[in-house]
């Protein structure tokens, strides 16, 4: 009986193992849909978050504010598009033309000293600033069939992009429209006896991210705002659309507001290399005071995401999913530091032994009707608390 016993745990837990590989492995083939999923969830979360509120504000039925929500949060961005949008996209086309002027101002800096020649004779000649000022031009005229490919490509790669954007938008709506659906679902997969903490991670969760969400924005705004009052006392040209960079690349942290200081330096330097160095100073205290004031007051709520790891894990999600892995690497490390403290430091490493009271809710058997009862308790307490209005 022991060696049947033995046979069949063998068993189940090598096709656990076979399951848990199989599922590893199409998670890293179908990574993308992973995350277009993970899109979804954060958007959701926004749409939750307001939904929720106004439920609370107003006590209405909770779809009638889930729609005031959704016309909240689009209506903001195409009301926001529509007042800077003729503004900003004409310093937009300023700056296509300010950026290679003022590259091959440093092209032509560079060329004055010795170990600057040297660099330069390091980079191929078809990254030049003249072969891709010109790139485009004799891209259209090398033949037809080049320029046929080029635009279908282009075509292709701009449908894509906005069949993703609406799978994303139409899937969040699903989720806040029922989020008790499908937490519910998710927490019945596991047993009764561990549905409770699924309920409470999943709850931990849904907090990180609203904290993170806030926080980000808060972030983006002071440091859109700071840039573009900077450069306007500076005089630099084009200082929205350069402040509409700042704003955006906030949202990647490390890696994005540097990407957003170049343009801005480069456009300095037409001025001038003492303006490019003002310029260059100013960006470098506005993300001093960002990240060692504004970030700590404002991420408190939120999981402290430590410098080093969120740098390699972007990294890491830019070199296997480009950009949309670059874009959601800080809000899904922020859910993977929740999972891990909650389920594995908290519940593996730290638990302490159950008494013989703890033993008896949490035991087998006859229990497992009372541990379902509770774990059903807890969860409308839950439900009630993140989804107001929603039975």
């Amino acid at each position: 009986m022991n060696i049947y016993r033995f046979a069949k745990r063998t068993t189940v837990a090598g096709l656990i193992l076979l399951l848990l590989a199989a599922g590893l492995y199409f998670a890293g083939k179908h990574l993308y849909f992973f995350l277009l999923i993970f899109a979804a969830v954060l958007l959701a979360v926004l749409f939750c978050s307001i939904t929720n509120w106004i439920t609370a504000k107003i006590h209405i039925n909770r779809g009638i504010s889930l729609f005031l929500a959704v016309v909240l949060v689009f209506g903001f961005i195409i009301g926001s598009f529509w007042l800077v949008a003729p503004t900003v996209a004409d310093q937009f086309k300023q700056l296509g033309s300010t950026i290679p002027q003022a590259a091959n101002k440093v092209q032509d800096w560079l060329s004055q000293y010795g170990w600057g020649n040297q660099l330069l004779q390091k980079v191929p000649d078809d990254l030049s600033v003249s072969s891709l000022m010109s790139g485009e031009e004799s891209s259209l005229l090398s033949g037809q069939g080049s320029l046929f490919s080029k635009v279908t490509g282009f075509v292709s790669s701009t449908f894509s992009f906005f069949v993703d954007l609406l799978l994303v938008i139409v899937t969040a709506l699903f989720f806040a429209a029922s989020p008790k659906l499908y937490t519910e679902g998710f927490a019945s997969l596991f047993p009764v006896r561990n549905q409770n903490r699924v309920l409470e991670v999943l709850d931990k969760c849904y907090s990180t991210l609203k904290a993170w969400m806030v926080a980000m924005l808060i972030s983006m705004t002071i440091v859109g705002v700071s840039t573009a009052i900077a450069y306007k006392i500076i005089g630099i040209p084009m200082a929205y659309a350069l402040a509409v960079l700042a704003f955006f690349s906030e949202f990647i942290p490390n890696i994005g507001p540097w990407l957003a200081a170049a343009p801005a330096v480069l456009v300095g330097l037409t001025l001038g290399t003492q303006t490019a160095i003002i310029v260059a100073a100013v960006y470098l205290a506005i993300q001093l005071v960002e990240s060692y004031w504004i970030i700590p007051i404002v991420m408190k709520r939120a999981v402290e995401l430590p410098p080093a790891l969120l740098l390699f894990f972007q990294v890491l999600l830019g070199i296997v999913q480009g950009a949309l892995g670059l874009l959601l690497a800080a809000p899904l490390l922020a859910v993977l530091m929740v999972v891990i403290r909650e389920l594995w430091i908290k519940d593996v490493i730290k638990a302490k032994p159950l008494d013989a009271g703890q033993a008896h809710v949490h035991g087998h058997g006859s229990n497992d009707r009372e541990g379902t009862g509770h774990a059903r308790v807890v969860e409308k307490k839950v439900i009630q608390k993140r989804y107001p209005g929603e039975s």
